[in-house]
């Protein structure tokens, strides 16, 4: 599979500051699962709307399916779909559904909705609550 890192599909609706941060973030996550790599990169081509949106820094983002991870010799190694917490200056994105690749190998890391603990723990206090029974 070729990577495309030009078509942001439905993804255009983020900024590049916006898009840069929900990528950040997510690489972060993937180090949460293991996945240690020196550079992710992310194809947004074929990513569809799953849900809910919301507006932060210089765009949108609603939580998108199928978004592709590379590594740095464009070898895909992870894909699935992301979610995020908006409240006030809070934002957090998290994967949702993911899935790694290894020589052909297609492993199942997270496959239920739900907030990990890793990503309840980077809520501020005062959204705890809101979010408590959310959590796998």
């Amino acid at each position: 599979m070729k990577p495309d890192y030009i078509n942001l599909s439905f993804a255009d609706c983020m900024g590049i500051n916006l898009k840069a941060e929900v990528e950040r973030q997510l690489s972060e996550d993937l180090k949460c699962y293991g996945m240690i790599q020196d550079e992710y990169k992310f194809d947004w081509s074929d990513c569809c709307i799953e849900g809910h949106r919301t507006k932060y820094l210089d765009g949108a983002v609603e939580n998108f399916s199928s978004i592709m991870v590379f590594n740095a010799d464009d070898e895909l190694i992870a894909d699935g779909w992301m979610e995020f917490i908006h409240e006030d200056d809070v934002f957090i994105a998290y994967w949702e559904f993911l899935e790694r690749y290894e020589i052909d190998q297609e492993i199942r890391l997270k496959n239920e909705c739900g907030i990990p603990l890793q990503i309840y723990e980077q809520i501020p206090d005062q959204f705890k609550k809101k979010y408590k029974e959310h959590v796998l």
